[in-house]
């Protein structure tokens, strides 16, 4: 007779995954560089707990993952496409895929906005599990292996980043190894056509290559909808750009977050680049901060008068 499931360390994971939500949106990080501070939470604390209680740290790693057999009978287990997003089997695991996330995610991010960017991560996420769940039930295979991490949904952004921004560069990880920075399509290509040939030799190393593959394609296919901007309802943001300007032409400091504010299409986005613009800023005349009133904090220099 199997012992009753400890309840105890989903519990704590899920507190800590909406612990660091908050703080994260407290501070207003991007979507995508909150996703990493959240999947980096969950993973230390799950690993404190594996070293110090480890029977919870296991029931928990077992009940948060994804398992195809779900499917079959339909239930609030299904809650599961959610949370194997944020489990991950180990620190490379982890690693590799908030590396990817972060390379790619920050500048897509930068480009759609943080609402379209978080409904293709977590779209792309679930639909790719799904897909690879239905051809395991119509198998009969792999029913009751646990599918975590976020991977497949990092393939998601992939997807709808080169669909929509292939020109674009980022820098390209290959393995362990930096390199150049290279258009998107170019670094897709190369990811794309290793998951193919994975899933073409049937590769069984406990890595979810079809899921990663259909969640690529989902990318692709739901980046140009939640991506669209629909005029009617854009979000119209108010922005006296001239002392901005004004206070960067005198501190020669700030132009790139000037650049970005510009372009922002969120009020989100637009505040936390102003914020960047003002720490920027320093007093050419005594080295010291400027406040966001333009004002610097040691000689009382007014910048915008």
């Amino acid at each position: 007779m199997s012992e009753p499931i400890s309840y105890w360390g989903i519990l704590i994971l899920v507190l800590v995954g909406i612990g660091v939500s908050y703080y994260c949106k407290r501070n207003q990080f991007m979507v995508s560089q909150s996703l990493v501070f959240i999947n980096f939470g969950i993973f230390a604390t799950w690993w404190i707990l594996l070293l110090l209680k480890p029977s919870i740290a296991v029931d928990a790693f077992v009940s948060l993952g994804f398992k195809s057999a779900y499917l079959e009978s339909p239930s609030i287990e299904l809650l599961t496409l959610v949370s194997a997003m944020f489990m991950h089997a180990g620190p490379m695991h982890l690693l590799l895929n908030m590396l990817i996330l972060i390379l790619l995610g920050v500048p897509f991010e930068d480009r759609i906005g943080s609402r379209s960017f978080l409904r293709i991560y977590v779209v792309s996420g679930i639909l790719g599990s799904l897909i690879t769940g239905w051809i395991s039930v119509l198998n009969q295979s792999g029913l009751e292996t646990i599918n975590i991490g976020a991977s497949g949904a990092v393939f998601g952004i992939m997807g709808g980043f080169a669909l929509l921004y292939p020109r674009d560069e980022i820098p390209m990880l290959l393995g362990p190894i930096f390199m150049h920075r290279v258009p998107v399509f170019l670094a897709t290509l190369v990811f794309v056509a290793m998951e193919t040939f994975y899933v073409g030799m049937g590769t069984e190393d406990g890595i979810g290559h079809t899921t990663h593959m259909a969640s690529f394609v989902i990318g692709v296919f739901v980046a140009p909808y939640y991506s669209s901007k629909d005029t009617s309802v854009e979000i119209k943001l108010n922005l006296d750009i001239d002392k901005f300007r004004k206070v960067s032409s005198i501190t020669k400091k700030g132009y790139y977050e000037l650049e970005m504010m510009q372009t922002a299409d969120e009020p989100e986005l637009l505040d936390a680049w102003i914020e960047t613009f003002w720490e920027a800023q320093v007093c050419p005349d005594c080295k010291t901060p400027i406040t966001p009133k333009g004002v610097c904090s040691e000689c009382g220099t007014n910048y915008l008068n």
